[in-house]
């Protein structure tokens, strides 16, 4: 599944020319916490609720109140905007803009094609797309096997899921390297999930969980 599949097409943007009075009004009507920048229709900076938070004047200033309204009023968002903010490609896979965002400690992205601002993606969004893949809100069992790493063990497992006519919802694989073998994570869609246990041990399967 690419970015393309899930993203916010109908995005709120504002010109750089915005005061911040207004890119808060904006943002608390839309209940967003972001707003695209643009610049004769050109993506050109990025504006959080967070920044806004910080323009806000400290209680310790020594300025007047007349001086605070004064002063923000005359402030825009290309004041505070982070300039040229990260895109990504409608293109992009979810995992990969996952990743991307868990590293970089964003959490929403504006997605450009052909210099064109196409749509916004939340770190929420793909969480909920990623749960979706993994059949999370299925109702199924899940089965954690610890597999030695030698090739083969997916393929004998899906024939027992074949030969018992299980649906497999979701299928992960993680690397222990401190034991060097795998966890392979199985969640099927069945009630009852013993039959396919049964199975996996007769068949040699070091089955360590089942929910």
């Amino acid at each position: 599944m690419r970015i393309k599949d899930f993203m916010a097409t109908n995005v709120v943007v504002v010109g750089e020319d915005t005061s911040l009075h207004d890119a808060r009004k904006i943002m608390k009507s839309h209940k967003i916490r972001r707003l695209p920048v643009l610049k004769k229709d050109k993506l050109v900076g990025l504006v959080t609720q967070h920044m806004l938070l910080e323009a806000a004047p400290s209680p310790a200033t020594d300025l007047s109140i007349h001086e605070l309204h004064y002063l923000l009023a005359k402030m825009t968002v290309k004041d505070i905007m982070v300039k040229k903010p990260y895109s990504l490609s409608p293109e992009m896979p979810a995992e990969e803009a996952l990743q991307l965002g868990q590293e970089m400690g964003y959490g929403g992205f504006p997605v450009v094609e052909d210099g064109k601002l196409v749509g916004m993606v939340t770190e929420s969004d793909i969480v909920r797309v990623m749960t979706r893949v993994l059949g999370v809100k299925v109702k199924g069992k899940r089965i954690d096997i610890k597999a030695s790493k030698e090739f083969g063990n997916m393929k004998r497992i899906m024939e027992i899921l074949d030969k018992k006519k299980t649906v497999l919802l979701s299928l992960m694989t993680l690397p222990r390297p401190e034991d060097e073998d795998w966890l392979v994570v199985l969640r099927i869609k069945s009630d009852n999930a013993e039959p396919i246990v049964k199975e996996l041990k007769s068949a040699g399967f070091n089955v360590v969980y089942v929910g």
